[in-house]
């Protein structure tokens, strides 16, 4: 009744978001829809400051509830409308730390719904700005959840992604448990199947071949590889969470490696490749750059730009 007259009076053209509202009678009739409940400034729920008696209520206000809901909901997003995780905090004032805002990142990315930022942006420290900057633009794609009926809140998402630099795939752990934990992670584990990778984990930088062992999860700290084959030339950056579609253009030959990134502003970082020989010559733009070995047969090339660049290998 009610939602179908809203629904006609705002027309097929304009956007609807439901928040607080029962999923089931909406369906159909919203084109967004809060999927939890809010967000708070704090990981676990709590009132008046008062944690201990409501750390097992669900459905009271905090980044935990909000992301149980956000990946227990993640296959409804594009089936049913646009999830709607709520917002994601930055703020270095919010009873957050880094690695539960680098989660909360995490899951918003890779789970493709809406992205709501309600902090100052511009009082905010550059390094917290940047994680937003980082999501930008948008996935927007529906994950994989493989274990969704394994645990009460998930703890893996698996995201399939291809350009053309070829097919990737982008692998979330999380640690919910109150301390750090080391974990090692195959490929198995998230259904794909057992081979030779080479993975790049976003947050901390780090490349591995053969085995995915992660030292020193933080409490509540999620582990993000972007996996692809074993002779991948293209190993991710930190311009994008994506670690890869960043990348507008690329071309590969034996002669060496052309290709083109875009950005939205000024962007900063480093791009990670896999090269068989060291490269003659570096171009960025057109004007002569430097590159940095990595270990192995893997490069760190240093950018910093506005919006484009064009990168050429010899």
């Amino acid at each position: 009744g009610g939602l179908e007259a809203l629904r006609r009076a705002a027309g097929p053209h304009k956007t609807l978001l439901g928040c607080g509202c029962p999923l089931g009678p909406a369906l159909g009739l919203v084109d967004v829809m809060r999927i939890g409940p809010d967000v708070a400034p704090r990981w676990n729920p709590a009132h008046f400051n008062l944690e201990w008696p409501f750390r097992a209520e669900t459905d009271m206000p905090s980044v935990r509830n909000a992301i149980h809901n956000t990946l227990t909901r993640a296959p409804l997003h594009r089936r049913w409308w646009i999830n709607d995780p709520d917002c994601l905090l930055l703020r270095p004032e919010a009873r957050l730390t880094l690695a539960e805002v680098q989660t909360l990142a995490s899951v918003i990315a890779l789970t493709g719904g809406a992205l709501l930022l309600s902090d100052d942006l511009p009082d905010l420290p550059p390094e917290r700005l940047r994680i937003a900057a980082q999501l930008l633009p948008l996935i927007g794609q529906r994950p994989q959840v493989p274990d969704w009926f394994d645990h009460a809140t998930p703890t893996r998402l698996r995201l399939d992604l291809e350009n053309a630099t070829g097919h990737w795939h982008l692998l979330a752990w999380f640690n919910w448990q109150d301390k750090k934990r080391d974990v090692t992670l195959t490929a198995t584990e998230f259904g794909l199947p057992e081979g030779e990778y080479t993975a790049r984990e976003f947050w901390r930088g780090d490349i591995y071949r053969g085995a995915w062992t992660l030292k020193e999860i933080p409490a509540h700290g999620v582990a993000l590889l972007s996996v692809r084959p074993a002779n991948a030339r293209y190993l991710g950056s930190d311009l994008h969470i994506s670690q890869g579609l960043e990348v507008t253009q690329w071309s590969a030959t034996p002669e060496g490696l052309r290709f083109r990134i875009e950005r939205p502003g000024q962007a900063e970082g480093q791009v990670m490749l896999r090269l068989p020989n060291p490269p003659r010559s570096v171009t960025i733009n057109g004007e002569n750059a430097s590159i940095e070995e990595a270990g192995e047969d893997s490069y760190r090339l240093l950018v910093n730009f506005y919006r484009t660049i064009e990168v050429q290998m010899l």
